[in-house]
This record gives C-alpha cells, structure tokens and sequence, in this order.
C-alpha cells in the first residue's frame, strides 16, 4: 500500500505506524495496489454518509473501492467518532481506531459484512484476527 495517509484534524496519530499496520494488512490480503486513508473531521464524514449512503449521520469509516491499477481505494476515518465509539465499547482509542482501519481495508478487499451473516462473521473473524496480530502496536498510534 504505498498509497498516502492524510491527517485533517487536531489529533496526533503516527502516520507511520498505520501506514506500516495497513501495509501488512493488505499485503496479508493479497492487495497491491495503492490505498489512501483519510482521517477527516465529523462534519466531513458526516457530508460523505449523506452523498454516498442517504444516512444523515455521521459514523466511524467509510470505504471507496476505485479497483483502479494504481489505486484500490480509499478509506475515511473519523477519528472524533472512534473516540466516541471507544468509550462506549469500554476500549482504547488507539485500538479502535486501528479496528476501524482495518475494517475499511477489508471493505476494500472484497469483505461485505452486511450480504448475510456468514459474511459478517468471516470479515469480523478476519478483522479481530488481525487487531490481535498487531495489538503490540496500540500505544503507538497516538
């Protein structure tokens, strides 16, 4: 994934540490192709679930497939809401957000957890098998 990582916002995430994790990940996948991963603001989530979902509210990730030679896709991560999310799930930002990275490159990699509940339960098999993998590296990420 030589693709790029893009920080719009006033929390501190190192960028090499995910870029590398998600790197791993889709090599893992069998992935190539160039990812980018943008973390963005609530309101900017918020716009994207409106466009491209007709849900008018903001969530945690959002993932674009391209399937372009050069470019696989992007992900869109919310950092606000994963900071939400954490304390309602009784987990660290760092792991969550680090979950919801993962979970977008799955989307990205074919994985639909809303088709049927095998699917769900092989991308969320998937998704928690590599959080373990990687939990090492959960306070390095902010």
């Amino acid at each position: 994934m030589p693709g790029e990582l893009f920080n719009d916002q006033e929390i501190k995430l190192n960028l090499d540490v995910i870029k590398h994790i998600c790197d791993a990940v889709l090599l893992k996948e069998g992935r190539e192709e160039n990812v980018n991963i943008v973390f963005v603001k609530i309101d900017e989530i918020e716009n994207y679930n409106r466009s491209y979902r007709k849900k008018h509210e903001p969530t945690d990730v959002l993932s674009f497939t391209y399937g372009l030679p050069e470019l696989l896709g992007e992900v869109y991560v919310c950092p606000e809401y994963v900071k939400e999310n954490a304390k309602e799930f009784g987990v660290t930002f760092n792991e969550e957000l680090l979950r919801v990275c993962i979970h977008g490159l799955l989307h990205l990699c074919g994985y639909d957890h809303e088709k049927d509940e095998e699917s769900a339960r092989q991308m969320f098999d998937r998704q928690e098998s590599y959080l373990s993998y990687f939990s090492d590296s959960f306070d390095k990420i902010s």
